[in-house]
């Protein structure tokens, strides 16, 4: 069982702790290479770029919308040598993006989810299966048709 504190601990004397302290410092610089970084990407970039950490030379950009990825891949040539100019940067010697996983909206996490397909539908999707004849399309749609007769009628 966990030892409970007997008193009351200011959070600074909390954030002066060894175990926070690193965590606090660590933020700080990766705050202030967010801020170095601001200075060369347009605004539409520096929105959806963040640091993700800084090691050994390399600087990991994390962003989660592709396009900007490929944006930043691209431009890494030409911002490697700008970056190498702040005392931060100085050991920079690559520049590594990564594409994170979006996070979700409230409105996609409280959406309501898809109605299902009625016989009629899969009746329909049925004969345009067989109006196509055999391949992976006609395949792919005589499966939708399946799952629509199996699933029973549609929902409101």
């Amino acid at each position: 069982m966990a030892k409970r504190l007997k008193k009351t601990v200011r959070l600074e004397e909390v954030l002066r702790q060894d175990s926070l302290a690193g965590f606090v410092h660590v933020a700080r610089d990766i705050a202030r290479l967010n801020e170095i970084l601001g200075l060369y990407l347009d605004t539409q970039l520096n929105h959806v770029v963040k640091v993700a950490s800084y090691q050994e030379g390399t600087l990991t950009l994390a962003t989660a919308n592709s396009a900007a990825a490929g944006q930043l891949r691209y431009l890494s040539r030409i911002h490697l040598p700008r970056l190498r100019q702040h005392d931060e940067f100085c050991g920079l010697v690559r520049i590594k993006v990564v594409t994170t996983s979006p996070e979700r909206t409230t409105s996609e996490k409280t959406a309501t989810p898809l109605r299902r397909l009625s016989p009629e539908t899969g009746a329909l999707l049925n004969e345009l299966a067989e109006s196509l004849g055999s391949g992976e399309v006609s395949e792919a749609i005589r499966l939708l048709a399946t799952h629509a007769r199996t699933n029973g009628p549609s929902r409101g």
